[in-house]
């Protein structure tokens, strides 16, 4: 259970797959161990499939023996519980739901096991996917690897947190909100919001284009591993983009401008994700950009506002209508707010198209009509959010010395899935004080999900803080 193993990245794990230096069953005991052991403290798993995984981790170290491996052969992937698996049971973070089980795959999930992935964990979401942190009265809490004492963040808070603990190099996520880049900013890993059509949806999910699936991982080369595996159409779904293959590597910045905020508008930023986001500007600098502020400054509690009436006036309000009366009690104390605002009044999106195309002329003015390729910002506001800090019990959180909304107050992700065909990548910052990790988003123009990543990258090489290189989360007592 050694954390050279668990912390190993992906493109390693499979380099030493094929060169025979590394079994998939050692890596697989390994992770699976380590990911029993943290089960209790970090609780990032709803279910550990142990025995499945060694099955296909021995088939596939026999794949390499003969020479068919496929492109993600052997490599364990933990799945969001919100991501159906056929035959594992999806409650979704619910006691209002328990008969729920898959027949079929989500379309990314074919694509990860056709490429030869093996899926060991499932992992813990709010309930209903519908919190920025991550605890549920079906789960319990899931805590952050770094500093137990602070959330894990959420939505996709228990693929992110496994990753970050070593129980998987590379985990899905989905985003509605925020629920993987959030999950990223707060557990020093690089979470990716594709535009809407870049991954295949699942059934009844094409009109639903505030949310995206994606990836998680540990670094920036595996978070383009798994972007190019998972990407491209699939027969299950009728609004997905031709395939387009990211680079493995890009050139340096030289010649490009980048825009930046340090708020986006927000109340409140905590002084460290300020200090940390100026540094990661100096590393681009370093890598040729020049990198200016511009006025790019929104009200965000409007924007926050106004998504979730988008996200229920698309699905969400007959979603609860389906719940029967008797559910009430048995859900947690956030979805009984929503439950309460938004069940029996009618929703529209029309505000949310109305307000998506206001802040896209405000990008179009001040940032793509002047030259730059990309806009940085935070991605959180805060490092200080408490695990299980109930957003209705306590509706505001202190934000440097400022009352700000406990729900999504101290959020930057927001206006980026009204903006839902600009890409999205949070990549980290360094770390707080308080052992707590920050992060910064990478937003490029409509589908040019390339300048990204090329951003994404070329912060990677210039980095010089040293996360998931010789900086890990402090775990070694509860592994004893």
């Amino acid at each position: 259970m050694t954390s050279s193993l668990c912390y190993l990245s992906a493109s390693d794990a499979l380099r030493r797959f094929r060169n025979g230096s590394l079994d998939p069953v050692e890596l697989m005991q390994a992770l699976l161990a380590r990911a029993e052991a943290l089960k209790g403290p970090v609780n990032a798993t709803t279910r550990i499939y142990a025995e499945q995984a060694l099955t296909q981790a021995r088939a596939a170290a026999e794949r390499y023996r003969q020479g068919t491996a496929r492109p993600l052969e052997g490599l364990p992937v933990a799945v969001k519980e919100e991501t159906d698996v056929a035959g594992w049971p999806n409650t979704v973070g619910s006691l209002a739901i328990d008969d729920y089980v898959p027949e079929h795959n989500h379309p990314i999930v074919d694509k990860l096991v056709e490429a030869g992935a093996i899926l060991h964990l499932q992992t813990t979401n709010p309930e209903f996917c519908t919190l920025g942190q991550t605890w549920s009265r079906r789960w319990g809490v899931t805590r952050n690897p770094w500093n137990l004492r602070y959330t894990c963040g959420g939505s996709s808070g228990g693929s992110a947190a496994a990753v970050a603990a070593g129980l998987s190099p590379l985990a899905t996520g989905s985003d509605m909100a925020g629920s993987t880049r959030i999950p990223a900013a707060f557990q020093g890993l690089y979470g990716y919001k594709p535009p809407f059509g870049r991954l295949p949806t699942g059934g009844g999910e094409e009109l639903f284009a505030f949310a995206a699936e994606g990836p998680l991982a540990r670094t920036i080369d595996d978070l383009i591993l798994m972007q190019n595996i998972i990407s491209g159409p699939h027969p299950a779904s009728y609004a997905t983009l031709p395939k387009q293959v990211l680079p493995a590597s890009y050139p340096d910045l030289a010649g490009w401008r980048i825009a930046w905020h340090p708020t986006l508008g927000a109340e409140a930023v905590c002084p460290q994700v300020r200090a940390n986001l100026q540094r990661a500007l100096d590393g681009l600098r370093r890598r040729g950009a020049v990198v200016e502020q511009v006025d790019i400054s929104w009200d965000m509690h409007r924007v926050a506002t106004v998504l979730l009436e988008g996200i229920f006036g698309i699905f969400f309000t007959e979603y609860l209508q389906s719940l029967p009366d008797a559910a009430y009690p048995s859900l947690t104390s956030y979805v009984q707010k929503l439950w309460r605002d938004y069940r029996d009044r009618p929703a529209s999106v029309a505000g949310a198209a109305e307000l998506a195309s206001e802040l896209h002329q405000d990008m179009q003015r001040k940032v793509w009509s002047q030259g730059y390729r990309a806009f940085l910002c935070p991605t959180t506001y805060t490092t200080e959010l408490l695990a299980d800090l109930d957003p209705v019990a306590s509706p505001t959180f202190p934000v440097d010395g400022k009352p700000v909304d406990s729900y999504l107050g101290w959020a930057a992700t927001p206006p980026f899935n009204l903006l839902n065909r600009y890409p999205v990548i949070s990549a980290p910052t360094g770390l707080a004080a308080n052992g707590m990790p920050t992060g910064m988003q990478i937003v490029a123009q409509p589908y040019d999900d390339e300048a990204a990543f090329q951003v994404a990258w070329n912060h990677a090489q210039a980095d010089e803080d040293g996360l998931f290189r010789h900086r890990f989360p402090q775990l070694d007592t509860l592994l004893a």
